[in-house]
């Protein structure tokens, strides 16, 4: 067998490197993806090099001040005062016209309220980043405090998550339906309510007619912690119907009974209310009948002054309002006095949209979403909540996803489309590749999924988004106001 000799040897690895160096160029930078699970991926030139030394390498900002005879004095002050309005730009509650504010009727009800009482409720649906009271306990708290109210709202008769606003216990025969998800086929109707879901304590009638009697019960006590305006209120609602049945109900307060009455058969909504002073540390609600009402909701609250609704739809996108009926919606809206719809999603579709064409779709189904609810309650404002920054893991490294600014985009551009305010949670956090700051963060204030805040990063959130919604309304008023800080992970007060 013939050898090679070392010029040959020399040439062959040159040869074998110079096609690596080809491939390297020419491979696509996202790799190429075999199937949903498989991308394959190649070094790039500039990984397999290494980042050149910036070191050398300036800023504007030091090249500007490099510059002989320039007035250091006033270019800082000039850069300043720039990033200054960006930072106002981007933190702030952005509009879809600059000429007007689309909050005039919310602002417009604060105004009335401040001078002549009265009640106004604010409805927050929004994805986990809300789920256990997070983000709207303190928004709800802060209005609360300038203009009354106590209470937390609505709440679900069947809680599957724990909440920082009351305590809740249940017999243990109760059922959860929801709109968002799969549809549970056994539902043959689209009531799911102003939350989105309903509770009961048998399923839906289905070819067997049910002939035995049915109890359930639910128990409700105060939250034993948390803001102390949440754990008072002096009234509780209740929505509900559906019944094939009559159903007997029964309300005690402290162990005495003070309401008792009989749901009849076919009711499709009701709204049962009763009173007491002062707050009662346990309510508990019976049933009995040979069927089951669909329990929408269940209200605490204040007979005045601002009620928050905190509403978390684990996994939704903001896309599944479509599927209430807006019949059942418009009678249960009708009832409350709601002048602010917060909707704050996003984030569930930035792990599964890859293309701009998805992310368009998405956009638009988005928009409809909000012009269906707009549709229904015509004298509520609208303000959209956008995604916080997102990461994943690439190459050991956490990164904002791809298409996460893109998706960004076309909410805000469905916000506005439908003339909604918009609040910006990417920019507010720092933008790209914010999130790692945010969870190694001390304190920390974000969870090492890279997804969620935790419960001091939501409390900073709420507060950088209250500041803008205060600053946004003493603008609507004509009021001077001054700079937020720009630093978006400064410490909290």
């Amino acid at each position: 067998m013939s050898q090679r000799s070392p010029l040959q040897s020399l040439l062959f690895l040159m040869l074998v490197g110079l096609l690596a160096m080809i491939t390297m160029w020419v491979f696509p930078k996202n790799g190429v993806a075999i199937s949903n699970s498989i991308t394959l991926e190649y070094e790039s030139l500039a990984e397999f090099f290494g980042s050149s030394d910036t070191s050398q390498i300036s800023s504007v900002e030091d090249s500007l001040f490099s510059i002989v005879g320039i007035d250091t004095v006033a270019l800082r002050d000039n850069l300043d005062r720039i990033a200054k309005i960006r930072w106002e730009l981007v933190s702030g509650i952005q509009h879809p016209d600059s000429s007007s504010n689309s909050l005039e009727n919310f602002y417009k009800s604060l105004i009335k309220l401040k001078a002549k009482g009265g009640k106004v409720r604010v409805l927050h649906y929004g994805d986990s980043q809300i789920e256990g009271d997070r983000m709207t306990r303190y928004i709800r708290n802060q209005l609360q405090k300038e203009y009354g109210g106590t209470g937390p709202g609505f709440e679900p008769a069947f809680q599957v998550l724990r909440t920082g606003a009351i305590q809740q216990n249940q017999s243990d025969n109760w059922l959860r339906y929801t709109a968002n998800g799969k549809k549970d086929s056994t539902v043959q109707h689209r009531n799911y309510g102003l939350l989105a879901s309903f509770s009961r304590f048998c399923p839906p009638v289905d070819s067997i007619e049910n002939t035995d009697t049915l109890s359930a019960w639910l128990e409700i006590k105060p939250a034993s912690y948390g803001f102390y305006r949440v754990r008072k209120f002096s009234e509780m609602s209740m929505l509900l119907g559906g019944n094939t049945k009559p159903v007997a109900i029964i309300i005690s307060v402290d162990s005495t009974v003070i309401f008792r009455d009989s749901l009849k058969a076919n009711t499709y909504n009701r709204k049962i209310k009763v009173k007491f002073s002062p707050t009662p540390e346990k309510i508990k609600i019976e049933f009995k009948g040979l069927d089951s009402p669909n329990i929408y909701a269940l209200s605490f609250e204040s007979g005045s002054g601002i009620i928050m609704d905190n509403i978390p739809l684990r996994g939704a996108s903001g896309t599944l309002f479509r599927r209430i009926s807006s019949t059942q919606l418009e009678k249960q809206y009708a009832t409350e006095p709601i002048r602010l719809v917060i909707l704050q999603f996003g984030g569930n579709s930035v792990p599964y949209i890859d293309t701009e064409v998805r992310a368009k779709k998405f956009g638009n189904y988005f928009k409809s979403n909000i012009r269906y609810l707009q549709a229904i309650l015509p004298k509520a404002s609208f303000l959209v909540i956008g995604p916080t920054d997102m990461a994943t893991k690439v190459k050991g490294e956490f990164i904002t996803y791809p298409m996460l600014e893109t998706i960004r985009d076309e909410v805000q551009k469905a916000a506005f489309a439908q003339g909604a305010a918009y609040f910006d949670m990417y920019e507010v956090m720092g933008g790209k590749n914010s999130m790692k700051d945010w969870v190694t963060a001390d304190p920390v204030l974000a969870a090492p999924d890279y997804v969620h805040f935790t419960t001091k990063g939501a409390n900073k959130m709420s507060k950088l988004f209250y500041d803008a919604l205060l600053k946004d309304f003493d603008k609507y008023r004509g009021i001077p106001t001054d700079t937020l800080q720009t630093d978006s992970l400064a410490n909290e007060n």
